[in-house]
């Protein structure tokens, strides 16, 4: 189940480079073949349902993460898929928009992508939780991604990388 949303993706992107008009189509499909990921994971000592019960709570994310000064839910059910995450940058008080597109509570797995004011073109984050001992948790969170025109993918990606470092040991202080 963990790379089930990966390959969908993947082949959502394939399949939306069929469809193209012949004049964009070697555009787009050189597009298509530049994905990027950002991942970075850490091992929290705690039981993963424990954890995932902070992770889930999609729109509480500044209660503990230190990257955003505000969260709130602005659309949908909290904790179904549809639901929209408000939130405010605390480095700059940039407004972003972040919608929920897959949750699965039994393999603790969740996925969004951003919808106003993301960083790149197209990206799909990934979070997952792996029980790996009785008190210990693994958490991996990371994204594919389209770039938007003239990105450095290396820059790009190593700030990603940064960001979800930080997200990862703001969730481990919080949590132990």
């Amino acid at each position: 189940m963990k790379h089930k949303l990966l390959i969908t993706v993947l082949l959502v992107a394939a399949l939306e480079a069929c469809f193209c008009t012949s004049a964009s189509r070697a555009e787009d499909q050189r597009s298509v073949l530049e994905v990027f990921r950002a991942k970075k994971s850490i091992i929290i000592d705690k039981p993963c349902p424990g954890v995932w019960s902070v992770i889930s709570d999609f729109s509480g994310i500044a209660k503990w993460y230190s990257g955003f000064k505000v969260s709130t839910r602005i659309k949908g059910v909290a904790g179904q898929v549809g639901e929209v995450r408000g939130l405010t940058r605390s480095t700059n008080g940039q407004l972003v928009h972040e919608e929920l597109i897959y949750i699965d509570p039994q393999d603790m797995e969740l996925a969004y992508t951003h919808t106003f004011n993301g960083p790149v073109k197209e990206s799909i984050a990934i979070v997952g939780l792996t029980q790996i001992a009785a008190n210990q948790c693994l958490v991996s969170w990371g994204n594919v991604m389209k770039l938007n025109q003239g990105q450095d993918p290396v820059l790009t990606v190593k700030r990603f990388n940064d960001a979800y470092s930080k997200v990862l040991s703001d969730l481990k202080v919080y949590l132990e």
